[in-house]
């Protein structure tokens, strides 16, 4: 703030007290009334200057879209290692036809 312009502020402030010593207390309180409520506005263009600015910005973000992928259900398998539970006798498979002839030829 500029030196100048509290010098002149001072001088003004002087005068009034000067002039409210001089009348009678209604005059005072009217003058003190005008007073509050200029310092009030004072008060309140400096807190406005104070303040910074804000801007608000909106941005639109683009959201990823999902996929949904139905997962079907695994198809049931049988596995190799289970038990038989068949208990019939296994019997072997009888030679092949060119596999005999080679037999006799032996």
């Amino acid at each position: 703030m500029n030196k100048s312009a509290l010098q002149d502020i001072q001088q003004a402030l002087n005068a009034i007290r000067s002039e409210i010593e001089r009348v009678d207390d209604e005059t005072k309180w009217a003058a003190l009334e005008l007073m509050l409520g200029t310092s009030s506005s004072v008060v309140a263009l400096a807190k406005k200057m104070a303040k910074p600015e804000t801007k608000t910005v909106t941005r639109t973000v683009a959201a990823p879209k999902t996929k949904i992928i139905k997962q079907e259900p695994p198809q049931q398998t049988t596995p190799k290692d289970i038990e038989r539970t068949d208990f019939t006798p296994i019997r072997p498979q009888p030679p092949l036809p060119n596999q005999q002839d080679d037999r006799d030829k032996r």
